[in-house]
Formats: structure tokens, sequence, C-alpha cells
């Protein structure tokens, strides 16, 4: 990595866990701080610019949705936020829903994670950039008509975040992990058409109270005008959620 080393902390109270994660990004060029718990978290983001948070989620003394909510106070998009949890203290479509970039369950493979910091320092542009997949029938396909976003947010129908997008549908679910391609049109309105690559990151196939089946797809590539719309949309909404629960 050239130039001035990206910031990132680690937050955990586990001393020696926090000490393997700082080795290895210290090792790759970035610039490490720890923190224990939230509190400690806080003060370090108040004095220093950080880039990226990797956190646990359950900690004494404040924890990892507790930092989530104090850091995303002030800028949705920066520090970015990661969490790690041994436990089953959130589900993926919360943790999206609250603002979450990513989640890792440990134990897990410090490469993967180390991958996952790199890809998303890149621009949100440069990500979404990436080469579209072939439509291919294997690839599981979206294509939607509504009158406009603003209709289908109200109508709980879709939802879009600033790295994803909720969408409502009653069979022919796909699975987590399942890349898709998709294609939603609108009739009128700032977005007059999304259409990309995806990845599946969760699925719920049943309704959940208030929320409607459905699942939550990550944006993985989009067409060059549909880029330029959605960037103008997270603005417009001003959204601190990655991928909306509904």
């Amino acid at each position: 990595m050239g130039g001035k080393k990206r910031a990132l902390l680690v937050v955990d109270d586990e001393p020696d866990f926090r000490e393997i994660l700082a080795f290895t990004f210290e090792r790759n060029g970035y610039a490490v701080f720890q923190a224990g718990n939230a509190v400690e978290a806080i003060e370090v983001v108040k004095k220093t610019k950080i880039d990226i948070i990797i956190s646990d989620i359950r900690m004494p003394g404040g924890d990892g949705t507790q930092l989530l909510e104090e850091v995303k106070k002030y800028n949705p998009h920066i520090p970015m936020v990661i969490f790690v949890t041994g436990f089953t203290d959130i589900t993926l479509e919360e943790a999206y829903d609250i603002g979450v970039d990513a989640i890792f369950s440990k134990p897990f493979d410090t490469k993967v994670l180390l991958a996952a910091v790199e890809k998303m320092l890149r621009s949100q542009e440069d990500q979404w950039r990436t080469k579209r997949s072939p439509r291919e029938p294997s690839l599981f396909q979206i294509n939607l008509k509504y009158l406009n976003v603003d209709g289908a947010q109200k109508a709980h129908v879709l939802n879009i975040g600033r790295g994803g997008f909720f969408v409502g549908m009653t069979e022919n679910f796909p699975k987590v992990d399942d890349l898709v391609s998709f294609r939603m049109v609108f009739d009128e309105g700032l977005v007059t058409i999304i259409e990309g690559d995806g990845k599946v990151k969760w699925v719920r196939r049943e309704q959940d109270r208030d929320l409607p089946p459905g699942c939550g797809v990550e944006f993985v590539s989009l067409d060059e005008k549909t880029r330029v719309k959605i960037f103008e949309l997270i603005n417009f909404l001003k959204t601190q959620q990655y991928i909306p629960k509904g």
C-alpha cells in the first residue's frame, strides 16, 4: 500500500485476539489502533481519523452495536464497520440494517478478512465497476417493475441502502451467497432503472411480524448509468443502512 497508511481500529475484549489482528494488518501496511470495548473505541475515533473498525459485538463496558450507533451519527459511510462474533448476537439482516458493512463469524481466515478490508477501502464507484457476470441460465434473475422508488419503499416491496437492497418476494427464493442479476424498472422519478449483479446476503422466507418475505442483496457490479443514479439516490436518502431488512 503506497502513500499514507490507512487507519484501522480493532475492538475486542480479548487482548490476544486484538494482537493477532493488529500484527496481521500492521504487516500489510496499515496503521492499527486497539480498544477493549466501545467506550475506549469511541475515544480513539474522536482523536484519530479511522478508515475501518473491526469490532466484536459482545464486550463488557460497551458492545459493538453501541459503538456502531455512535460512530454512524456523524457519517454513515466512514468509518466502515466490520463485526466479528463468536455468538449469534445478531442476525445478518439486523447487522446490515443497522449499518454494518460486513460480518464475520469466529473463527475465520485472517486472509479472507484482509481481502475484504482491502476491497472495502476501494471507492464504491471502483468496486461497482467490477466486470458484470455473464447472463447464464444458472444466475438467479430478479426482473421487476414499479411506479417509482418512493412508492416501492412505502409498499415494503423494495428498499435501497448504501450497499445493496431488500426486495420482497413470495416464492422461488434464491439461496444465501447466490449471485444474482437484477433489473428493476421504474415508470417515474429520480431513478428509472437499476441494473447489475449482486450477491444474496440473507433470505427471509416467511412474514416476520411487520417484515415481508424477501431477501437482501449486496451490490457487486452496476452498469454505468445505474452507478450514477444510485449515488444520487444514496446521497438523497442519507441512509445509514447497508442493506435494509425490509
